[in-house]
């Protein structure tokens, strides 16, 4: 049976002085959340949605959106709106990182989108029934808009709803078996079977209530400004990392291996990153094989040289920026973003090289069914444009939003010690564990 169709508005409409985004995030029930330094886009309830598995999920998804976004009825938007990306029907995704995961990879179209990027304020509302007014739909979500324009919360409360009691427990393996799995995998690298291997652990937050996840998004907006912070189905977190950003032709990605800890001043970590030949060697290592993969899919593609060094709150790490031109497929189209995606993952930075030993060797040594972590996760609009992410510095909602299993991991080369590793991944939870009021 045919989906119904859908009906799309989008209203420009202002937010109370002083509040952003972020701001509104805790008094609201989001969906999809995708914001860095203050702008972006929050997805409130589900018009619609698709989810996949198995090795053909990213084709699966990008199909559907491309058939689906076909029989969207969108009425005109307001002209300056027209060419901003996020505006309009646009879904959130998350990918799984294995084509054999027991989780499912996920498109989610909202029923609300409230955006604010470049100095812009929009909500679009996406329907079935055309004669929805989109007042009725924002009070559905908890929002008023009045008539002069102005999209406030129902509930005006300035306190962020009361966080539950957390405490933290194991993931699936002591850390014991990461120390382990970390030196088997670097015996593996003196063997030369491979030249990068990354290796994960998780651990588990439970709460004694549901987590309102509004309050966990605004406290990873306010602590790492500078990474994207996400929500997509049950994952959610905050990446430095850019799988793909897509604006027409344009591609722009971020690549991020070689890390410190953030205790290190400025100095010292420019120092241990950039003069560092392990560091280095794995920062190389990832650059070469983005660009590798990416090649089916562009005409032209760079990266910057030498790498800059990204702090953050709770680590350094080395960066490389890369810029490229989307080639245009037989029929003259451009590739859907889902399938650049496809092509950029899994990355050296995720996953090692080559990436087929790595692959195997992961299932082998991590013994852990990562799902969405570490896999791509983002938005893209109904004209194609897309941020996809790595999803990283995060973590999965359990049930009833009462526990986040989180997940870290380290890019393990040649001279890698597996205590350090271990305390690698220490620095990648602290984000979450910091908002979900838990000592690492």
């Amino acid at each position: 049976m045919e989906a119904p169709p859908l009906h799309s508005v989008v209203r420009e409409v202002t937010f109370p002085d002083g509040v952003r985004l972020p701001e509104l995030l805790p008094r609201l029930t989001p969906t999809g959340c995708w914001i860095r330094r203050g702008e972006g886009i929050v997805g409130l309830g589900v018009a619609d949605g698709a989810t996949a598995s198995g090795s053909q999920r990213f084709v699966e998804l990008s199909r559907w959106w491309e058939e689906r976004r076909a029989v969207v009825e969108e009425a005109p938007r307001p002209a300056a709106l027209e060419q901003i990306p996020g505006c309009g029907p646009t879904v959130f995704t998350s990918v799984t990182y294995s084509s054999d995961s027991a989780h499912a990879s996920h498109l989610t179209l909202p029923e609300v989108v409230l955006g604010d990027v470049a100095g812009h304020t929009w909500v679009t509302v996406t329907t079935v029934d055309a004669d929805d007014a989109v007042a009725a739909v924002l009070a559905r979500h908890g929002l008023a808009l009045g008539e002069d324009g102005t999209l406030t919360p129902v509930d005006d409360a300035r306190d962020s709803p009361e966080f539950p009691a957390t405490r933290l427990r194991a993931g699936a393996h002591p850390t014991e078996h990461y120390l382990e799995a970390v030196a088997a995998g670097v015996e593996a690298i003196e063997e030369r079977r491979l030249e990068k291997l990354v290796l994960g652990r998780d651990a588990v937050v439970e709460a004694e209530a549901p987590m309102p996840r509004g309050v966990i998004l605004a406290g990873l907006i306010r602590d790492y400004t500078d990474c994207w912070t996400y929500l997509a189905g049950d994952l959610l977190g905050t990446t430095p990392e850019m799988l793909v950003t897509v604006r027409g032709r344009d591609l722009a990605a971020r690549v991020l291996a070689g890390t410190v800890d953030g205790s290190l001043s400025a100095a010292e970590a420019r120092e241990q990153l950039l003069d560092d030949v392990k560091q280095r060697s794995e920062h190389e290592i990832a650059v070469q094989s983005l660009l590798a993969q990416l090649a089916p899919v562009v005409e032209l593609i760079s990266a910057q040289n030498p790498p800059a060094v990204l702090a953050l709150p709770n680590v350094h790490h080395l960066s490389t920026d890369v810029t490229g031109r989307l080639s245009r497929t037989a029929d003259g189209t451009l590739p859907p973003a889902l399938t650049v995606a496809e092509r950029a993952h899994p990355t050296a930075a995720i996953c090692g090289t080559p990436t087929a030993t790595a692959a195997e060797l992961i299932a082998a040594l991590e013994q852990l069914d990562r799902g969405p972590f570490t896999g791509p996760v983002g938005w893209i609009d109904a004209h194609g444009n897309a941020d996809v992410g790595i999803a990283l510095r995060g973590g999965l909602l359990g049930e009833d939003d009462r526990s986040v299993r989180l997940f870290a991991g380290c890019g393990i080369v040649a001279g890698s010690k597996p205590e350090s590793e271990l305390a690698e991944t220490r620095s990648k939870l602290r984000p979450m564990l910091g908002v979900l009021g838990v000592e690492g």
